[in-house]
């Protein structure tokens, strides 16, 4: 890691109390940045509020802010800081026009377009809006809400890749940036693996509770003591899997011969599983299973992963009191001793308006969601990514729920890019391989540690050789050399705890750690990116989808009891999700009431909307949310361009690179030598 702090001499103006914006000041400071908080800090609030608000300077006032942004680089600022801002006459075009190099983030819940622009929101109701409380759940059983913080981690996020990727397009001479992110913009990147059901059948997807859609077994199974988590993705997984159990011959069963017959089959399939698993006892199935490499796990509490030593070696837990961390682990990269030759397109300068990272060449190895989904943000940032395949092509294409004999997810997840296919293992093509290697700016891989010293792809094997950043994204970071799932990561890190009430030990209806884990590993690499632009050092970046899921619960490390779970209140014509323990008028008043009744009480409430009609609401049409793609003469939904910037066109969104064999950059650039 850098000792001081890969963001050590930014200037952060902090204009925002949301919890969004709150986390990102956050997040900045610990990454070494200088973090000015304008006006009060939220009143009262409990352990986690303080640890939030701790980091930074000491308060300054609305009045200063003027004189503070002479010397800023970055502003991040909330709906209601945004009021005060444009009061000061500071609103965004104004804010470029006085200081064209500042970096701005705008957080709030709607964003500063679409007829929703201003209306009040809160995690739960942004959860219903997007049609994931509809999706959450048992099949048969009603909709279930969420205590968990998707939508604000998520907004986090996006604006940490906002802030450091605008500071390396203004290094690279594009000026400053202003980003409009939005919360509920932010929450519809997780509904991917919901999509097909609106797109391919009409209707909003099934609850599955700890089913997954597109993959099978997978799901939590009765032990002598308590439920364990069982997941497999794609064939010699499986094959593992059914070895392991005592099942060898049903490897060849027609039942389950491939994922889309195994999914056709999960109640057979589960009620094998069961049985094997119903007379162990919890640990010893996981232990078993994971000797096997099948990724398995008991349920987590939130305050056993805040006292559990995973934690802790993580950094996510600090101190005798286990007080929150943030996920540095992650984010900070390790750097070579000394500059490395330049190699790639990072040193070109970019002309103003372009977005941040245009050209840079980013090499991606990896396949399902988090490796793929972290090159799609990065390629939306003008990146130049070119998807490296094995020659049987990347395992989403071999998922269930296919179009033109391609699996949906990957159309969703590799938008954007281009994709070759190669063997390693074949001389000529390693050969190809290399020569991408020395012409790239990044590598990200989101294979098992020892798949990447087999394929010679591990972070020291390329920062031996060649000056470029390294994103290795595993389940547990590189060191705990193990094959772990999004599922399996919500059940260790306390999600599955929280879903549903305390206890309930349901996953949340989308791949939640895998897609807040491509959030964790975009902006890893635009602060590796950073350092290397600074430094000329190579960095390696070691990030755990754990560590963004865990950082998802810590708000609710500190409650004593269950957390205030919102109600859902029934009406003739629909849904309402009230954010309240308080009682609304009854089941014969129609939804729009019961909206006028909640705002007349000063209670967040929205309309509990399926995917089919978030997709169509006017809000999501508005911001480009979600896209119509043509594919196999098959129309593909998926998920728009979130990281919304005032400034800049980003590039449009292609279609993934279905049928590509493309195994060279568009043009060769010479490794140069250090400047």
């Amino acid at each position: 890691m850098t000792a001081a702090g890969p963001l050590q001499g930014t200037e952060v103006l902090l204009a925002g109390r949301r919890t969004s914006a709150a986390l990102l000041g956050r997040l900045l400071a610990d990454l070494g940045a200088r973090v000015v908080r304008v006006g009060r800090p939220p009143d009262g609030g409990g352990p986690f509020t303080q640890w939030l608000c701790s980091a930074g300077e000491p308060a300054a006032a609305w009045e200063q802010v003027p004189r503070l942004l002479e010397r800023a680089d970055v502003l991040v600022c909330d709906s209601e800081g945004d009021i005060r801002l444009t009061g000061l006459g500071l609103c965004p075009d104004g804010l470029l026009r006085r200081h064209p190099d500042l970096v701005t983030v705008r957080l709030s819940a709607f964003g500063l377009t679409g007829p929703l622009r201003n209306a009040p929101a809160t995690e739960a109701t942004l959860q219903a809006l997007a049609g994931l409380t509809a999706a959450t759940g048992a099949e048969g059983d009603p909709p279930v809400t969420s205590t968990v913080d998707l939508a604000s981690r998520t907004a986090c996020l996006s604006g940490l890749i906002g802030v450091v990727a605008g500071l390396v397009g203004r290094e690279r001479g594009g000026g400053g940036d202003c980003l409009d992110i939005a919360e509920l913009d932010s929450l519809l990147t997780l509904t991917g693996t919901l999509l097909p059901s609106v797109a391919l059948a009409g209707r909003p997807p099934r609850r599955t509770g700890n089913r997954h859609g597109m993959a099978a077994p997978w799901n939590s199974y009765p032990c002598l003591d308590s439920p364990v988590v069982i997941c497999t993705m794609g064939d010699p997984m499986w094959w593992r899997l059914a070895d392991a159990t005592g099942h060898g011959d049903l490897g060849d069963d027609p039942r389950f011969a491939d994922t889309g017959a195994r999914v056709r089959n999960t109640d057979e399939l589960d009620k094998l599983i069961g049985e094997w698993t119903g007379v162990r006892r919890a640990a010893d199935v996981v232990g078993l299973l994971r000797a096997s490499g099948i990724p398995c796990a008991q349920i987590a509490t939130p305050d056993e992963v805040r006292h559990g030593a995973a934690a802790r070696r993580r950094g996510l837990a600090t101190g005798p009191s286990a007080a929150p961390g943030s996920p540095l682990s992650s984010l900070v990269p390790e750097v070579t001793a000394d500059p490395m030759p330049r190699q790639g397109r990072l040193w070109e300068r970019v002309p103003r308006g372009e977005p941040p990272l245009r050209g840079v060449r980013l090499l991606e190895i990896g396949s399902y969601t988090a490796g793929p989904l972290a090159g799609r943000l990065l390629a939306q940032l003008g990146a130049d990514v070119l998807k490296v395949e094995p020659p049987h092509g990347e395992g989403s294409r071999r998922l269930a729920q296919p179009v033109g004999g391609i699996g949906y997810l990957y159309y969703v997840n590799n938008a954007g890019k281009r994709s070759c296919r190669l063997d390693l293992a074949d001389a000529e093509d390693r050969e190809r391989f290399d020569r991408l290697l020395a012409g790239s700016d990044i590598v990200l891989t989101n294979l098992a540690a020892d798949t990447l010293a087999a394929q010679g792809i591990t972070p020291a094997q390329v920062l031996s050789r060649y000056g470029t950043v390294h994103c290795a994204v595993t389940g547990h970071g590189l060191a705990a050399a193990d094959r772990s799932v999004d599922t399996v990561i919500q059940a260790e890190s306390g999600i599955m705890h929280l879903v549903g009430g305390q206890g309930s030990g349901l996953r949340t209806p989308v791949s939640s750690a895998d897609v807040l884990g491509a959030f964790l590993a975009a902006a890893a690499t635009v602060v590796s990116t950073w350092v290397r632009l600074r430094t000329g050092r190579g960095c390696a970046a070691d990030v755990a989808l754990f560590d963004s899921a865990v950082w998802t619960t810590q708000e609710r490390w500190y409650d004593d009891g269950p957390a205030p779970a919102p109600r859902l209140v029934d009406a003739p014509d629909g849904t309402v999700l009230a954010d309240t323990d308080r009682t609304l008028p009854g089941a014969d008043t129609s939804v729009a009431a019961l909206l006028d009744a909640a705002h007349t009480f000063g209670v967040p409430a929205a309309p509990l909307h399926d995917l089919t009609r978030a997709v169509r609401h006017p809000q999501v049409r508005a911001r480009h949310m979600v896209l119509t793609h043509r594919c196999a003469d098959t129309d593909v939904l998926v998920t728009g361009d979130h990281l919304r910037s005032l400034v800049r066109d980003n590039p449009p969104l292609a279609c993934a690179p279905a049928h590509q064999n493309d195994p060279a950059w568009l043009l060769p650039v010479p490794t140069e030598g250090q400047r």
